[in-house]
Parts: C-alpha cells; structure tokens; sequence
C-alpha cells in the first residue's frame, strides 16, 4: 500500500521530465514560428520594443478580466511612467445586447477622466484576436463567458474608435494588445534602464496562462501580411496555454476527455487557477462539473494543511503547476539565447498572491538553468502594478 507521502507520485515531475518540458516547449515555439497549424501559434503583434524619444500621453483601456479600467498615462522623454488620472473602473457585463454599447461603454469611461483631445489609445484587449499590421486586432472569437453580438470577424480598434468618435472625441490612432503583450512592453519599459536586462518575457499565470517574448523579425517573416515592419524584433503573443506537455498524468486525460475543448489548452488545465480546483475536485471525487471549491481555498489547503490527505494532493497540484511554468520558461529562455538576464514580469492572481509559489517557479527555473535561486544572474521574476495600463501606453506611444 502506497504511504500518504508517494501516493500523487505520477503527479509530481521529476528534473528528467522538467528537462523533456523544457525541450518540447522550444521545439513546439520553433514550430509555431513557422506554421499557423502549431501547438504554440506564435502571433505577431506588429509592436516593437518601446522606443518612446519625446514622451507623450496616451488613453488607456484594460478589458478582458472582473472589470474594464480606463486611465490616462503620461511617459516622459526619461521613461518615466505617470498615471495622471484614474484608473476609472466599471464592472464588466458577460452579456450585452449589441457591440455599440459595448464599445460606448468603453468609450465614456474612458472619456469621464476629461483627457486632451488627439491622444492616441493604447487597448488592452484580452481576447483571441489577428493582429494587424496597422495595430489593429481582429475578433477570432469571444471566451472568458463574454459575449456581444456582431464583433467576431470585424477589428475591435476600429469599433472603439467609432464609439469615440460618436461622443464627439478624436483620436490619433489605437493599438491593440493582450494582458501578456502589456506585460511584456511594461517591463521593458519599467526596468530595461534600471534593471540590467538584456531580453523580457511577459508572462501570465492567473486565471489563464500564456507568454509573450520579442523576438527576431526573420524568424516571423512567413505569418507578417506584409513587408512594411521594418524593425529587427517583435513582441510575440506565444498563446502558450495551448502547449501539451510530456509527462501529465492518466487523471489529466481522463478529466480532458470529459470537456468541450478535448484536447485543447492542456498547459492552461494543469497550471491555471481556474482549472486547478477542477482537477483537484476529479481526483479527490470524481467531479466533472460544477460545482467546484473556489481556488483560494485549495491554495490555503495546500499551504496551510499540507500535511492531510487534501493538503498534499492540493499542494502537489499547485507545485506541479509551478514547475510546469517553470519548465515553459527555460524553454522560451533557450529560443531567446540572451547574452544577459532575462527579466520575467509576471501577472496574476497564482503567482503574484501566493509567495510560495513564487518561490517555487524561482527555485525550479534556477535548477533548469544551473543558476543561483538567491541570487539568479540568467533571469529574475519582476512584479510591478498597472502593468497592463503602462504595457498599453508603451505600444500607442512606440514608433
């Protein structure tokens, strides 16, 4: 009979198999820089790093979580970073009856902080979307239980700028990004000068998962619509929740073969906060379906009652999720070959409220690189607030 301490073994993923994770995800990155038909699509941005030369102000819009905020930021020539009114928040509805109020809604949040005419817009738009080469995004399809009718297929940042202009607001232009291309733009603005960092990476581990890197333009040149992107490198929205790592266990299979999206989005089903408590709630009952407990509380039963049959399974999935994220990184971090530190902005409820957690994806990323997890000199793991107001600022001011 197994012991309480072995019983989650295939669980648990051993350096030999953080190893072959590791290897997959850059094998699967490579792929998908090549063909739209990858595990990891690879999206193109049309954003480069920021260089922002004079400074400037921007309108900024944050969608896609609990509630839509709305700011007005000010970059100075430095890089210095102010946001000078806001954030304005609204709850954001799952259900709207038609995309003029939807957008309107935006619009007039945005416009209550009584910004000067002709600023461009910076619209943080977290939804599966086709980047444009004019920074525009075109709605794939809606998820995260929103809905609006009549948007799928048609390019939100010009929707937007319609509703602005309906108020009677012009504006210089818009640039469409998601939370983990702000992340990433955040970053390099935030601490490329003060931190010492050659390379970023934005990453997300919340509700969802995904990564985001700059990579070189060459590498892309078979998925940009055009020639007209002149700059060496782009931000790339990797859409890693899509990856199917090596070595998951019989129960993530059995629980996937369950679902809608079979099949689909296993990195995100094993790492996520959202479907941490539904492989927790299959493997302690056998649920399928709602409900399920909330994931605070399986992270306190993890962290706080480790030790009872609950808590170790509880703390085995969450440690399993941490290396799993871990084991995403190095992968992106051998495709990046940076000559310097990476610095990593992590965003989301998993990582940033959950210290240990933290810790963990820090010691298992440092085990993978032969690094020092006091004190790494190949990466570090940045947090910073409004990262997706200042990420979205960053892409309408870059040039």
């Amino acid at each position: 009979m197994k012991s309480i301490d072995d019983k989650w073994t295939e669980l648990k993923l051993s350096p030999e198999y953080l190893e072959d994770i590791r290897e997959s995800m850059a094998r699967r990155i490579r792929e998908g820089l090549k063909t739209d038909t990858g595990e990891i699509k690879a999206l193109a941005t049309y954003l480069p790093p920021p260089e922002i030369k004079s400074g400037g102000r921007a309108i900024v819009i944050d969608i896609g979580g609990t509630n839509i905020r709305a700011a007005l930021v000010n970059i100075s020539p430095e890089g210095d970073v102010t946001i000078e009114n806001g954030p304005a928040v609204t709850p954001l509805l799952p259900n709207w009856g038609n995309a003029d109020d939807f957008f309107c809604c935006q619009a007039e949040l945005a416009l209550s902080l009584s910004p000067p005419t002709g600023l461009p817009i910076g619209y943080c738009f977290s939804y599966p979307t086709t980047a444009t080469p004019e920074r525009d995004g075109i709605l794939i399809r809606w998820n995260k239980q929103l809905q609006v009718p009549d948007v799928v297929g048609k390019k939100v940042g010009e929707l937007l700028l319609a509703a602005f202009r309906k108020r009677g607001y012009n504006s210089s232009g818009i640039s469409i990004l998601n939370d983990t291309v702000a992340a990433l733009l955040g970053a390099d603005l935030e601490f490329r000068e003060r931190g010492g960092f050659c390379d970023f990476i934005g990453l997300i581990v919340g509700t969802g998962t995904n990564m985001a890197a700059y990579l070189p333009t060459r590498l892309l040149s078979a998925k940009l619509l055009n020639d007209d992107y002149t700059h060496k490198s782009m931000a790339v929205n990797l859409e890693s929740g899509n990856f199917s790592p090596p070595h998951l266990s019989r129960f993530d299979y059995k629980l996937d073969a369950t679902r809608k999206n079979s099949g689909l989005q296993l990195m995100e089903k094993t790492v996520s906060g959202r479907f941490i408590p539904q492989i927790f709630s299959f493997i302690k009952e056998g649920r399928t379906a709602p409900p399920y407990p909330k994931t605070r509380d399986v992270f306190n039963l993890a962290f706080k009652a480790g030790n009872a049959p609950d808590g170790l399974l509880a703390l085995t999935l969450i440690n399993r999720s941490a290396d799993l994220v871990a084991g995403g990184l190095a992968g992106l971090i051998d495709i990046l070959n940076s000559p310097g530190k990476v610095g990593i902005l992590a965003e989301g409820g998993v990582i940033n409220n959950n210290p240990e957690y933290y810790t963990r994806v820090m010691e298992k990323l440092a085990l993978l690189l032969q690094d020092n997890p006091k004190n790494p000199t190949r990466f570090n793991i940045l947090q910073m607030e409004n990262a997706n107001l200042i990420g979205a600022a960053a892409a309408a001011l870059c040039t």
